[in-house]
């Protein structure tokens, strides 16, 4: 039978009437000419589409506006390119002469300065206009023409960081990264991704060779992970090869083998002889480079040279000079900036040195390079900017805590006497042997006991601390075991001084390696199969061992005070009111930078001068930006930081494990942190990553496939932020290895993570609801310690214990329900778990 709808049923609409709120009471007296616009009438959605399309066309011409202001700015920085072949079958040396050699012919011969002859006034590209080849000169120094498809060799050009004139009234220029030496180091992938524009990932071309082998994954993994800017796709096809045919078939494998691992349809290209190279050098000047987010946000510079200024007494800090573009931002004198390899400094001064002449494309290109130290010896630049003394960033990694802030004021005289007062205390009547200091922690809450059988326990009580000091009761109601405040009996040297070997994780002292790593496979096993469950010891008592843990009655609902019991090294860090504004005040500050009298625009070739440099620090830069200058190592990229960048605080990062790699990571492991301004060791300790929750579990094994999060001490940074975790030691070659990628979740002291252990025991006598729980505990006192806590069966009953059993730890249980035989009964403990202090902290 039909419903209302098929017998035409219409129901009136609701009419709140005089309960309608204020916009439905002015919608109705809104009465133009006595008659009410509908909402849905021709003209309103006429009116509405023109404002629409005028609104689109303000945002197309101010986007117009902003390329053209950007193409005609005079000054710009050269763009970064960097090569990184995908393969090792990939001749790299080829490729990369091919393109100066073709660079330098278009220069010397054609109408104007290389590529510039293709640029109008404007510096937009013509269309019409075709540059002009090198003839084939085999006496030429640059000769580059048809020899190239013919395979025949080419003037050979050094591997290194090569400027590269593009052409075009403003000098737009390119500096072009020659690939790592290193192809297994991944580390050399990330200081080459911290600093390009534009990579060109190079694949070889033909059949029976790897078009991507395991070092091109792994840089494709570091890639994704950092952040991809611009990437064109490049096949060198085997020398020889001129059939058409066969470079659309090696692009088609090309692009096959790299659809499953950069995602966008990348568009692949040739590059085997001097019209391809000439093709992609027209693309480059006219193809604006693409950053990561998080490299836009800070200013930065990349070393092109370096040399220190010491001062007379040779061990103390003196001014490292660099030089390079600011790029992306503009530079303040007053921020901070970060050295890779070195640490944080202060800005002394910035000056405008004269820029270096390219080195391959110009039309007199015949001069020769300079070197280091031709170019550090030039003429005294002008001075641009000097830091203010009142607006200068201090250099600040601790906080400074006061000892006397928690101490309370001098007691009065009427506080005196009620202290006096309450030291007499009632006591209850106590088993015979009891001393005078046991019996007074024995109170006597109602004076008179009603209840036989808790008047039996009260007799039957060792000489232990009363439960009222076991016991706290939360504001929601949880009950929860203050262990770590409460007095304790017997030997408790090693529970009072706060060392506990839990904390440990576990370290074993086996020696063996291949031993050590049989036995951390089984233990991260064991905690999958049967996660935070530990044996109650037998060589010490439970509420000993246990002293810092308390139970909660409900994870999700029970609080807990993030500011209670806080180690004393949290004193030392800087924490936030609110992060979020923080994060935005800074990044408004650094946008607004280039505006400012003392700012140093981007696109400025400056001297920077950094403040305050050690004497080795400052060799380790010098002799890094040399090896860097002669394409050994990867550039070095250093990094403008934003407000409160160097303060220490407590940092938590979001990761997962890749697939990959074998081997376990254990909470508190040494891993080598790499996020986009830093690279540190540190030893994290890892929880469950639950975005709305208010507490966070503490996981011993960093799980693949699972979302998790890291905690550490570090200095703040502000997402986006990219994160890398390396294990060192442990690739190929004694290489680090990558095991997890993820970001900065943010900087919260308070964030909660809690240890969890449970104490497990097994029913060997059941009786319906009730059962007789053995081997959870070695003695009836640890029995009466625990009663207080909630037991919970693994088949979903809920109960309490009733009494102590016998002298070995056995006892009595009542549940909620029928208790299987079957059936494992536990008790959960809890304890806030905190971060190691970092051995070093410069973190560079």
């Amino acid at each position: 039978m039909g419903g209302p709808a098929a017998h035409g049923q219409k129901n009136k609409a609701h009419k709140p009437g005089r309960k309608a709120g204020k916009s439905a009471r002015q919608k109705h007296k809104d009465i133009k000419g006595g008659v009410r616009p509908s909402v849905l009438s021709s003209s309103n959605l006429a009116f509405k589409k023109v404002d629409r399309q005028h609104a689109a066309k303000t945002i197309r011409d101010q986007h117009r506006a902003q390329l053209l202001a950007a193409k005609r700015d005079p000054v710009k920085a050269p763009r970064i390119v960097a090569i990184l072949p995908l393969s090792k079958a990939v001749d790299v040396t080829r490729v990369w002469d091919l393109l100066l050699n073709t660079a330098a012919a278009a220069s010397v011969t054609s109408s104007g300065p290389g590529i510039a002859a293709q640029l109008d006034s404007n510096g937009v590209p013509g269309m019409d206009s075709q540059p002009s080849i090198a003839n084939e000169s085999p006496s030429s120094p640059t000769a580059a023409g048809s020899e190239h498809k013919n395979g025949a060799a080419i003037t050979q050009r050094p591997q290194i960081p090569t400027r590269v004139a593009l052409g075009g009234r403003n000098g737009l220029q390119m500096l072009l990264l020659p690939p790592p030496q290193a192809r297994d180091d991944p580390l050399a992938t990330v200081d080459l991704c911290r600093a390009a524009e534009v990579v060109l990932m190079v694949l070889p071309g033909g059949d029976g060779v790897p078009i991507v082998d395991p070092c091109g994954l792994t840089a494709l993994a570091v890639m994704r992970a950092m952040g991809i800017p611009t990437l064109i796709p490049l096949v060198h096809s085997q020398p020889g090869v001129v059939s058409m045919k066969q470079r659309a078939a090696d692009r088609k494998q090309a692009a096959a083998a790299l659809e499953p691992q950069v995602a966008g349809g990348l568009k692949v290209a040739s590059i085997d002889n001097a019209g391809d190279a000439q093709q992609l050098l027209r693309q480059l000047s006219e193809q604006k480079g693409s950053i990561p987010g998080w490299r836009q946000q800070r200013p930065s510079l990349l070393v092109e040279a370096a040399s220190f200024q010491a001062t007379p007494d040779a061990s103390a800090p003196g001014t490292l000079e660099i030089r390079g573009h600011v790029r992306t931002l503009g530079l303040s004198p007053n921020q901070l900036v970060h050295i890779p390899g070195a640490g944080d400094f202060q800005i002394g001064a910035v000056y405008g040195p004269s820029e270096p002449a390219p080195d391959v494309g110009e039309l007199h290109s015949g001069r020769k390079r300079k070197g280091t130290d031709e170019v550090m010896a030039d003429a005294q630049p002008r001075l641009l900017a000097e830091p203010s003394p009142e607006a200068q960033e201090p250099l600040v990694r601790e906080n400074m805590p006061d000892p006397l802030a928690g101490e309370q004021t001098w007691p009065t005289e009427e506080e005196l006497m009620d202290a006096e007062g309450a030291q007499t205390v009632q006591r209850r009547r106590v088993p015979a042997g009891t001393s005078d200091y046991q019996a007074a922690w024995i109170l006597d809450d109602d004076g008179a006991v009603d209840d036989e059988e808790e008047a039996d326990r009260a007799e039957n009580q060792p000489s232990t601390p009363s439960q009222s000091a076991f016991l706290g009761q939360s504001s929601s109601g949880a009950k929860s075991v203050a262990g770590s405040e409460a007095p304790f009996l017997g030997d408790t040297a090693s529970v009072m001084d706060g060392t506990d070997d839990m904390d440990a994780d576990d370290e074993s002292d086996v020696v063996d390696p291949r031993e050590l790593k049989q036995q951390r496979r089984e233990q991260e096993q064991g905690d999958a199969e049967f996660p935070d469950e530990v044996d109650t010891p037998d060589n010490m008592p439970a509420r000993l061992r246990f002293a810092k843990y308390r139970g909660l009655q409900s994870w999700r609902t029970s609080s807990w005070d993030p500011k209670e019991s806080l180690p004393r090294d949290y004193a030392r860090v800087f924490a936030f009111q609110n992060f979020k504004a923080t994060h935005k005040r800074a990044r408004t500050a650094a946008l607004k930078v280039a505006d400012e009298p003392d700012g140093i625009p981007a696109g400025t070739y400056v001297a920077l001068h950094v403040a305050n440099v050690s004497p080795e620090q400052a060799a380790a830069v010098v002799a890094r930006t040399a090896a860097a200058m002669q394409g050994q190592l990867p550039p070095l990229i250093v990094t403008g930081l934003l407000q409160h960048e160097s303060k220490l605080s407590v940092l938590n990062f979001s990761l997962k494990r890749l697939q990959g790699p074998e081997g376990t990571i254990q909470n508190k492991d040494d891993l080598l942190f790499v996020t986009g301004l830093r690279s540190f060791m540190t030893q994290p300790i890892l929880s469950t990553d639950e975005p709305h929750a208010d507490k966070h579990k503490l996981e011993r094994f960093l799980h693949p496939g699972r979302q998790m999060a890291a905690t550490i001490y570090g200095p703040i940074c502000y997402p986006q932020l990219p994160l890398l975790v390396f294990r060192l030691g442990t690739g190929s070659n004694g290489r680090p290895e990558m095991v997890a990628t993820g970001s900065l979740s943010g900087c919260q002291p308070d964030r909660i993570v809690l240890k969890k252990i449970i104490l497990s025991g097994f029913p060997v006598k059941v009786q319906k609801k009730k059962a007789v729980i053995r081997w959870m505990f070695h003695n009836p006192e640890d029995v009466r310690w625990f009663r207080p806590l909630e037991l919970w069966s693994k088949y979903g009953r809920r109960g309490r214990i009733k009494e102590p059993l016998g002298t070995h730890g056995g006892l009595k249980a009542i549940f909620d329900g029928v208790v299987q035989q079957r059936d494992t009964v536990c008790i959960s403990l809890f304890k806030r778990s905190f971060p190691r202090w970092p051995k070093d902290l410069h973190f560079a």
